[in-house]
């Protein structure tokens, strides 16, 4: 089944991905997937990880997404650690983690958009991953409550509070429950060893969520978070706030993506410990 895809994605590439004709063929050849891999999911290796993922998640999950990030996670998460992913989307790291900590490691992952978990529940069962992944179907902030989750699918720039302009087609509603870190760390006496913050622009607010979890920490957790400078105002941020919570918290923020200027450059970053 791999040569066909390796085939399918060629065929794919030299017509056109979003062409005509691929659209038309695409819901065929997913269910011809789906049938031929037995509900099972079809191998999709993830920046060298063997997986298995749902046939229709093959736009959604690169087979080296986020590649430099990849790398340094791999380099330094350690085979037992436990991992909150915050923001997990259908898995593209929860599936990583899962094998970076195997055999005995824990994900917590927290994902607000109800279609999504669906489909990242079915990833998990798909890779064998129940017994070490939690999932959370909430949304993670700087305080606990209620807020407006708004999404298309699985888009990777669903959001709270207001749609992101960027997706296409109809964007829907749906109201989500709101944790912070520190409560939840707390409540079920968790000691994190990474913590992976992907929320579209509400990663700021998330780790005023996490003070007292990060400076209880201090030292021994990785923090890996994506910024997204140019959402801060409509999560109620501003730059000089990020760089004071970052300074107060005693971090450094390491560019992982490239970034010139992190603090107006989208991208991801390693907040490491300013000793």
């Amino acid at each position: 089944m791999w040569s066909l895809q390796r085939v399918a994605r060629s065929f794919s590439e030299s017509v056109g991905r979003d062409s005509w004709l691929i659209n038309r063929l695409r819901p065929g050849y997913e269910s011809f997937l789906e049938c031929a891999s037995l509900g099972r999911g079809i191998l999709w290796p993830i920046n060298g990880a063997p997986c298995r993922i749902s046939p229709s998640s093959r736009r959604l999950i690169n087979q080296d997404h986020e590649k430099a990030v990849a790398a340094f996670l791999r380099e330094n998460v350690r085979p037992g650690q436990l991992c909150l992913d915050v923001g997990a989307n259908v898995g593209q790291y929860v599936l990583q983690f899962g094998h970076w900590t195997a055999p005995h490691g824990r994900i917590i992952a927290f994902e607000p958009c109800p279609e999504t978990v669906r489909v990242l529940e079915r990833h998990v069962r798909m890779n064998g991953l129940e017994d070490r992944v939690w999932i959370v179907n909430a949304a993670v902030g700087g305080i606990p409550g209620f807020a407006t989750l708004h999404f298309s699918g699985t888009n990777t720039m669903n959001r709270l509070d207001s749609p992101d302009l960027r997706i296409p087609g109809t964007v829907n509603k749906t109201r989500v429950q709101v944790l912070t870190l520190d409560d939840f760390c707390e409540t079920q006496t968790l000691a994190p060893d990474w913590i992976l913050i992907d929320i579209e622009g509400f990663e700021i607010a998330a780790l005023h969520g996490a003070e007292r979890t990060l400076n209880r920490l201090r030292g021994s957790l990785g923090l890996v978070v994506e910024l997204h400078p140019e959402s801060w105002e409509i999560a109620g941020a501003t730059r000089d706030d990020a760089q004071d919570l970052i300074k107060r918290l005693g971090l450094i923020p390491i560019p992982l993506t490239g970034q010139r200027d992190v603090w107006s450059d989208y991208g991801l970053v390693h907040l490491r410990w300013d000793f």
